[in-house]
């Protein structure tokens, strides 16, 4: 095995255009079908692929992608025509319960003798013993083959009956469509000697004249504990194939007494009745052998399996089993086997046998993981709304076209129980396994041959992050379990990492990957994919292990990677935009695909970063400025640029008063974690038991100065929080009050507190919805923008805002309120609902005494991060808490956060006592007006200098 070698990654980048990304980026869709028990055939002549199933579901297609069904036969008692015909005598379009009433065949060869056939009415035999038995509702699974001896398409159909009272019969016709007419019996079960009379089956011509019924056979009922099902076979879900030699075989069988296998006449399509079989085991439930039912090959014992499927690929045959209840909690799912011999030994890939000789659970919860586990239940894969569960009872086709196609019916986790078709492609590994490919076939052109030949990509296009699914063994299928998808990283240096850690390689000029996860190794090949319901490309690799556990992965191929995101972003600039403030440019374009880079670059990195801070400082004239975006995936890019304005420090000043009123402010920059308004207030960072939850300082370069506070997400009733000196305790908040603060919220959990006020048992908080709640433990009590359950917010994870919470008293007290601000924009305020202590249920804004916030705040000696409320800490970083004592209004507030989301933030006090510029190196200076003093301060106070929020605390 080899690695690709990082060399490769050397290489000119391919753009990706605007226009392009929009032709790469579609939505695409399927003309679907749901046949049961879907078998598949190739019709040459039409170069149409076609599926029958169960109860006369017909289907063809050329692509292998899109349906069309075929409803041209009659059926009684049903008002709407399916499948293909029958035929009856002269009647071509017959109802099954005649169709099947008289075999064509009347003669067969035995021993070079023409013997007479029985005239077997198929549709008695399994009416015998409940009368009106619905025939037509039990025509399962039959299996198509083209006959080249015969020159005949020959049907292989189950006739389902109670008490086991089955048969397999053949039918042929001219054309695939047909009318096909019933040819004779292949196959039968349920025999007993009673007066259902076994001497109408064909059961004489195999092992001679019978007075009665052999005792071996003669297993009706559950008497004496003996049921037909423990060592016989069930006569259904046939399947016939072609062998090298030209040898034609039939294997069948469902649950019960396992898998068997029997040789056909090629001149005939019947039972070949000059090969015997001997009698192994015949008297007891391990039989493997028998002269009339031919060879088991898998199961029995009532161990699950159903709708065998025999496909050569290669120098092997696989025998495809499908284990499990075909319901959505059912654990339907598919196993393979293999054998050099059309008639086995079938062996999984740890060579243990297909045969059971002892009944054992081996789905779901079982402990039996024998054969290999092509795919099972799955979830959240690509872009999929809805999971698969329950796939199976499938066919396989090697095609003329060099690719090998897997046909299958599955069900979905909708809550529904309807089914559909599926058809995947098939690849072998190194070790000649078969592996399902991630997505459905949407014409992909290359099959097992290319695998052989070329390494598809280089190892910069197959390094990255892969979405995989493990379809593991052992699953609650009965709670509806299915595997959601983890991520793993290839390196380019051949490790994985991740949700699994290990290696992976390349087969020196190959598409066959060898991944060592977890312990396990995983051998299958990685080629390009068309992703199921988009038009974009993934790299996907798909890959079997030794234990029989398959995995999935895929990534989008980087030229789509670039195409996803071009489709699905937000610039968060604009040409000729004018920039006062910084600009977030990674968060407010946040990558689609983990795959994908993001680089800014600004021709003014002084005036505005390369990550969007603003700094005006100095700045006497606006500065145009040139913002260049790129996108890059491995070897493919997108770049644009756009140009701004950035304005100067005079006319970026903002106009709105937002520094009067600001009684207190925590930065966290200096080691004692002061108020900058009185440095004898200080903050603490606590918990509440668990120390690991203590919240830390950290920094949040490039868009935040100096420390901010890491709070941790509590558990197990733990929290951390910081607790800080209110500096609105004991105010007269005569019109009410403002809190702000920046928060980068870390997580989805959005009920949490971000901030609180409590005073005993009296509490005021605001959580990541956006919801403000207040309890004064005496009766009085609010929620607003309270959501019944928790949604996405407006205050969104992963990139910082300015939260301004306003709280306003006026005259009238029926009419304060309390209202949110995300980065100077007003969010919706009008959930509301509580009580008055006097019982007064409250529905409106008007109708509370907001008074009681307000007077509340005031009565809190301290005010809390991440605590104050009846819910833990959040994931969040918050920074620069500033409280006002005023209710700031909409202009104050966009004004606030112009100012301070810049390149500087409020700093704390200098304690200078001289104002003399040429001693401070006073470049700029502002007042709280906004007005620009080019002298420096004329007196105590508070004034934003070189861009700093400065109090001055003595003037001479």
């Amino acid at each position: 095995m080899l690695l690709l070698g990082t060399s490769m990654l050397c290489q000119a980048q391919t753009e990706v255009t605007q226009q392009e990304a929009r032709q790469l980026y579609n939505s695409t869709s399927k003309k679907r079908v749901s046949v049961h028990d879907p078998s598949v055939v190739y019709d040459q002549s039409t170069g149409r692929y076609y599926i029958f199933g169960s109860h006369r579901g017909v289907a063809w297609t050329t692509d292998m992608q899109n349906w069309t069904t075929v409803a041209t036969g009659n059926e009684e008692g049903i008002g709407w025509k399916v499948g293909v015909p029958w035929t009856s005598g002269s009647n071509v379009n017959a109802i099954s319960r005649l169709a099947f009433a008289s075999p064509a065949v009347k003669t067969v060869k035995k021993g070079g003798q023409d013997v007479a056939f029985p005239q077997f009415n198929a549709w008695e035999w399994s009416n015998a013993s409940i009368d009106g038995w619905d025939i037509s509702g039990n025509l399962w699974a039959p299996d198509v083959v083209w006959n080249p001896t015969m020159q005949k398409w020959c049907m292989y159909m189950s006739v389902n009956g109670e008490a086991w009272l089955s048969s397999i019969v053949l039918l042929t016709a001219d054309q695939i469509e047909g009318p096909y007419t019933y040819q004779g019996p292949v196959v039968v079960c349920g025999f007993r000697n009673t007066s259902i009379d076994f001497h109408k089956t064909d059961l004489e011509l195999v092992i001679g004249e019978q007075t009665t019924l052999p005792q071996r056979y003669n297993r009706p009922s559950n008497t004496n504990g003996q049921k037909w099902g423990d060592r016989w076979p069930h006569t259904i879900d046939p399947a016939v194939f072609f062998d090298t030699d030209g040898r034609m075989w039939l294997v069948y069988g469902s649950w019960s007494g396992g898998i068997w296998m029997l040789e056909l006449d090629e001149t005939t399509g019947l039972r070949d009745y000059d090969v015997s079989y001997p009698s192994t085991n015949g008297d007891s439930n391990t039989v493997t052998s028998d002269p009339y039912f031919g060879k088991k090959i898998a199961g029995g014992l009532y161990v699950s399996g159903e709708g065998p499927y025999i496909e050569r690929i290669g120098q092997y045959y696989y025998l495809f089993v499908s284990y499990g209840g075909f319901a959505p909690d059912g654990g339907y799912e598919m196993r393979v086997f293999r054998s050099e011999n059309p008639d086995g030994p079938y062996v999984d890939a740890a060579n243990r046998s297909a045969i059971f000789t002892s009944w054992v659970l081996n789905y779901g919860a079982g402990n039996d993981n024998r054969g290999e586990k092509i795919m099972g239940s799955y979830n959240q894969w690509g872009f999929q709304t809805v999971g698969e569960c329950a796939q199976g009872h499938n066919s396989v086709i090697a095609a003329d076209d060099g690719r090998t196609y897997l046909v299958y019916h599955t069900k979905f986790n909708d809550g529904t129980i309807g089914h559909q078709v599926r058809v995947h492609q098939l690849f072998l590994n190194e070790n000649g396994w078969p592996v399902a490919s991630p997505f459905e076939y949407n014409g992909e052109t290359v099959g097992d041959e290319d695998m052989t030949h070329a390494t598809p990509f280089t190892t910069q296009q197959l390094a990255g992050t892969y979405s995989i699914i493990v379809h593991k063994y052992k699953m609650d299928y009965a709670n509806m379990e299915e595997v959601t998808p983890v991520e793993v990283t290839l390196t380019d240096d051949g490790k994985v990492k991740g949700a699994y850690n290990g290696t992976w390689s390349i087969a020196e000029g190959t598409a066959h990957i060898t991944l060592v996860m977890g312990g396990t190794t995983y051998m299958g090949v990685v080629y390009e994919e068309q992703m199921d319901t988009r038009s974009l490309h993934a790299i996907a690799f798909t890959a079997a292990s030794r234990t029989g556990v398959n995995v999935w992965g895929y990534k989008l191929h980087p030229k789509y990677a670039v195409a996803w995101q071009l489709n699905n972003q937000t610039v968060p600039v604009s040409n000729g935009q004018e920039i006062d403030h910084n600009c977030d440019l990674y968060g407010e374009m946040p990558l689609q695909d983990a795959n994908v880079v993001l680089q800014w670059t600004s021709s003014e990195p002084d005036v505005i970063s390369h990550y969007g801070r603003y700094n005006p400082t100095g700045l006497t004239e606006n500065r145009q400025t040139t913002l260049t975006a790129r996108l890059s995936s491995a070897d493919y890019y997108w770049e644009q640029s756009y140009n701004v304005k950035a304005l100067s420090e005079n006319n970026a000043t903002a106009s709105a008063d937002w520094q009067t009123g600001m009684v207190g402010h925590y930065g966290f920059d200096d080691e004692a974690l002061s108020n900058s308004f009185d440095a004898t207030k200080t903050a603490q960072l606590l918990t509440t038991g668990n120390a690991s939850l203590t919240p830390v300082l950290t920094d949040d370069e490039p868009l935040r100065n100096g420390n901010v506070v890491q709070l941790k997400q509590g558990s197990n009733n733990k929290l951390g929080y910081v607790s800080m000196p209110n500096p609105l305790f004991g105010l007269n908040l005569q019109k009410g009050c403002t809190v702000s603060f920046y928060v980068k919220r870390a997580d989805d959990n959005l009920w949490d507190a971000l901030c609180g006020f409590q005073n005993g048992e009296a509490r005021l908080y605001t959580t990541g919805n956006l919801y403000a709640g207040y309890n004064d433990g005496q009766g009085n009590w609010l929620d607003q923008n309270h959501p019944t359950v928790a949604q996405p917010t407006e205050l969104s994870s992963g990139r910082w805002h300015l939260l301004t919470i306003v709280y306003q008293r006026t005259a009238n007290a029926m009419s304060g309120g309390i209202t949110m601000y995300v980065d100077g924009m007003q969010k919706r305020n009008d959930q509301f609902s509580g009580a008055l202590a006097d019982g007064t249920s409250v529905t409106a804004k008007q109708q509370f005494n907001y008074n009681l916030i307000v007077d509340h705040i005031a009565s809190c000696p301290d005010f809390f991060l991440g605590n104050g409320s009846f819910w833990l800490s959040p994931n969040a970083k918050i920074d620069e808490v500033m409280f006002h004592d005023t209710p700031l209004s909409l202009l104050q507030v966009m004004a606030l956060y112009q100012m301070t989301d810049r390149v500087h933030q409020i700093g704390t006090p200098l304690g200078i006592d001289t104002v003399r510029s040429e001693e401070l190196g006073v470049r700029s200076c502002y007042d709280l007006t906004g007005r620009r003093l080019p002298y420096g301060p004329t007196k105590k106070g508070l004034y934003i200098i070189n861009g700093k929020k400065t109090i001055v605390t003595d003037n001479k």
